[in-house]
Parts: C-alpha cells; structure tokens; sequence
C-alpha cells in the first residue's frame, strides 16, 4: 500500500505547480533574468484538456447523428447535450490559464477571445433551435467545431504551446 502511496505522491509532485499558480511567469531566479518558466500541468489545464480533447472527439458524432443516411435524433441529442456541457466546461477553464510569454492583457491572449465567441454561439445556437430555424442552429453548431475544435486545436499543436511541446518532444521531432 504504502508503495502505491508513493508511487502516486511522486506523480503528483510532476503535474504540482511549484508556485501553486495557473500562470506561466517570467522569473528572476532562474538561469537569466527575464527567461520563462515552462507551465506545467495543473488541474485546471488537465481538465481543459480533457473537455477540449472529448469535445473534439464526439463533434464529429453528433453531426453524423443528424446528417447519415440513418438519422438518428435521439444520440444526436444526447451526444448534443455532452458536446455542449464538454464545450462550456472547454471555455470556462479557459478563463483560469493564463499566461504571461505571449503579448496579453492581464494574462489572457488573444486566444482568450474564442471564450466569449463560444459561450455566444452557443446561446445563439440554442436560441435558433428553440425558434425552430435548424439551419442556423446548425450553421452556429459546425461552425463552433471547425473554429474552436479544429482550427484552435491545431494551433495548441504548434511546438512553441504546451501541447505541442509535448506531443513533438514525446515523439523526438524537436
């Protein structure tokens, strides 16, 4: 038991930001002044990229739920109603990583802005379905998954985020 313990310690002190922050700061007393900290995996980027990832992994269901020959409305709905909560949880913890490399305001980067584009477009979203206009309620919906899925999940790729470092240093392409 006490050998899981540890074992379970001494992974959490990986993923255990050493200021207890979610920001990725400029520090003094590292190698030189001015050079950055890496950030680390917190609970709240854990959960971010949890939700991110799940959403960019049912997208694709609940549209093909509507639009396959065999349309099926009620995993349409119930994967609809996941993608969203997946979505909501995605752009909230948003709000909670910051980070002070990149040009930013009081440590939101222009990337911040997909948070309220989200939360807007799923109002939007909901708000044509309820007025019984599908077309839009799916324009707003596909057009949420390119942008926010696809299009933003390709940047987190890029070797200068988080992500990507991680993913290209795993694979020894950087």
């Amino acid at each position: 038991m006490d050998k899981k313990c540890g074992a379970f310690h001494a992974l959490a002190a990986q993923f255990t930001p050493p200021t207890g922050g979610f920001v990725a700061r400029r520090s003094r007393r590292s190698a030189g002044v001015g050079t950055v900290r890496p950030m680390q995996l917190t609970p709240v980027i854990a959960i971010h990229l949890c939700a991110a990832s799940s959403a960019f992994l049912i997208g694709p269901w609940v549209i093909w739920a509507r639009r396959g020959a065999q349309q099926l409305p009620r995993l349409h709905r119930a994967l609809g109603y996941a993608w969203v909560t997946l979505m909501l949880m995605t752009a909230l913890s948003a709000m909670f990583i910051r980070s002070n490399t990149l040009p930013n305001i009081a440590g939101y980067t222009p990337i911040h802005l997909l948070v309220p584009v989200t939360l807007v477009t799923l109002f939007l979203a909901f708000r044509h379905l309820a007025r019984g206009d599908i077309r839009r309620h799916r324009a707003n919906m596909v057009g949420l998954y390119v942008g926010a899925c696809v299009v933003a999940g390709g940047f987190t790729l890029l070797p200068s985020r988080y992500l990507g470092g991680l993913l290209w240093r795993g694979l020894g392409l950087i």
